[in-house]
């Protein structure tokens, strides 16, 4: 990896941890439109009219959410990434992490500074508010999105827990398990386990099974089933567990019958879910990798190496602009920028091009997404750019992603 690089990452993501820790980690979601009082005091209680609403308003040029009444607001998935984010900063700068993170701490106490210094404070507000937001009445730990949710095939309420929410949660918990060895961290992340394995629904097959995305609905999401098998892998090699390690095998086969000869998968098994997008299949990447290095599944490389030649040739311009699906260049998102980040990153052990790409994905993003005053915009499209600083759509996860390359690069570094 370059070394101008890493100075133009280090300096990117002094301005970007900036901006976060000034807004206290809340932030505007491209998906929050039903936050809207318009939702409220219009008759918003359809599939079409709730799809509407969320989309004129993920769409705008303009941030429409100010004059709609929608406030920013912590999300669950942003805060874990940002602290997966902060505990590889911390290690990068030999800082060392306490064992009790969970110390009550609110906005008013919270240090507002731009020092290595405050990397404990950060820790300590985001986990607070993580444990603060899991989702009510389940026994398990798990989390859910802070708006309503319309997706294409079902409707999820405010706060209900999903997959890819708890994941994620699950695997900032498990981090700091493995840099301190506290025992809280690691049973929220098998309570976590539990949560997949008791609470969301599976599709049976011949070939294994898929987790479905809520307890609410029976949907077939590759990037969702893969993301459940990853966290069940990893706490399989914590924990000794077989439940885990059988239900994660069985959902990678599941999702791996149905890759495409070209190495790509569809988004989901659904009539309206037949596209193919970047960031989603850098997901998909990069929970193979996982899956193969904590269950031994060497047999299963060859497919990753498919669909990681898939993804660098359908997906970006010599340049490294990063395409948001396969067979369309726009419009370009931040959070295909990300991915492309940490895809790339995570492969340079499996694919010759990838430390170069990694390097044009993180220039390419700094130089085209990034704002003087350090957060990264969500969207360009041919004519005009949408600005919207969105927390975990795009700050959460360049912050995770820039800091995944830094700490690959073994560079002691300042920020």
């Amino acid at each position: 990896m370059e070394t101008d690089t890493v100075r133009i990452c280090e300096q990117a993501l002094v301005k970007l941890l900036r901006y976060c820790r000034s807004e206290a980690w809340a932030g505007y979601d491209p998906y929050d439109g039903l936050n809207s009082r318009l939702a409220r005091w219009l008759p918003i209680r359809d599939k079409f009219s709730r799809t509407a609403l969320t989309q004129l308003i993920k769409r705008s040029p303009f941030n429409l959410r100010p004059l709609l009444g929608i406030n920013k607001s912590l999300n669950p998935k942003g805060l874990a990434l940002s602290a997966r984010a902060i505990i590889l900063l911390a290690e990068n700068s030999g800082k060392a992490l306490p064992l009790d993170l969970i110390e009550v701490r609110d906005r008013a106490s919270f240090a507002l500074d731009d020092t290595a210094d405050s990397f404990e404070t950060d820790l300590r507000f985001l986990f607070h508010k993580l444990i603060e937001l899991r989702s009510k009445g389940y026994a398990e730990a798990c989390w859910g999105y802070n708006f309503d949710w319309q997706s294409r095939t079902f409707f999820a309420p405010r706060g209900t827990p999903n997959v890819v929410c708890t994941v994620f949660v699950a695997h900032a918990f498990l981090d700091w398990h493995e840099k301190t060895g506290s025992r809280t961290a690691l049973e929220t992340a098998v309570s976590s386990c539990r949560f997949l394995l008791d609470r969301i629904r599976r599709t049976e097959s011949s070939e294994g099974f898929s987790f479905s995305y809520t307890p609410l609905d029976q949907s077939r999401v590759h990037n969702v089933n893969l993301l459940a098998a990853e966290l069940l892998a990893r706490v399989y090699t914590l924990t000794g567990s077989d439940e885990y390690r059988e239900a994660a095998e069985h959902a990678t086969a599941y999702t791996l019958s149905r890759q495409q000869e070209d190495g790509s998968w569809l988004y989901g098994e659904a009539s309206s879910q037949t596209w193919i997008d970047s960031f989603h299949t850098g997901f998909l990447i990069v929970s193979l990798k996982q899956i193969i290095k904590h269950l031994s599944r060497e047999d299963w490389t060859a497919r990753l190496k498919a669909a990681h030649e898939f993804y660098e040739r359908r997906f970006f311009l010599a340049d490294g602009t990063p395409s948001y699906y396969h067979d369309k260049l726009y419009p370009i998102d931040v959070h295909s920028a990300a991915q492309a980040v940490i895809t790339f990153t995570e492969m340079t052990d499996l694919a010759s091009n990838a430390d170069k790409m990694a390097n044009k994905a993180v220039e390419w993003a700094i130089k085209n997404l990034q704002d003087r005053t350090g957060f990264f915009y969500f969207q360009r499209h041919r004519f005009y750019t949408i600005r919207t600083p969105h927390i975990r759509w795009a700050q959460a996860w360049m912050l995770y992603a820039l800091s995944i390359y830094l700490s690959r690069t073994r560079v002691t570094n300042n920020v």
